[in-house]
């Protein structure tokens, strides 16, 4: 009889033990994308958002714009902007770069304290200027 009950704590101790397990792996799993957006954006676009020095204008196919277009909400990175990474960026030169990459915040949206103006980006340049003609 003892043997059974030890055995019956047991087989509950197991299934407490893997219970748990599965919830730890879950949580694990529950990845906060909003912050990994975030980084990766610091990290690829801070050339064209740093307040003194960025250029506002990434070109088309840089690792930057590749950030901004594969973000899974773009206003979310917005929320997750610290008081030290607003020292250092400039909010418009970001939803600038938001639209040149072509997922652009919204209009009146709020990013971190800043309220979005509509954003007008200049046309491209004519082909002429870009390849002129040679005689």
């Amino acid at each position: 009889m003892n043997n059974a009950k030890v055995a019956g704590v047991l087989c509950f101790l197991v299934i407490v033990a893997l219970s748990s397990c599965a919830l730890h792996a879950r949580e694990a799993n529950n990845i906060d994308h909003c912050l990994l957006d975030k980084k990766k954006v610091m990290r690829d676009c801070w050339h064209h958002i740093e307040k003194k020095l960025g250029d506002q204008y990434p070109p088309l196919h840089s690792a930057c714009c590749n950030t901004i277009r594969d973000a899974k909400d773009i206003h979310y990175v917005c929320d997750r902007f610290t008081a030290h990474d607003l020292t250092l960026l400039s909010l418009a030169k970001f939803a600038m770069a938001t639209h040149v990459c072509g997922n652009g915040l919204h209009t009146d949206t709020h990013c971190a304290g800043y309220r979005v103006p509509e954003i007008k980006l200049p046309p491209p340049p004519a082909a002429s200027t870009l390849y002129p003609r040679q005689e």
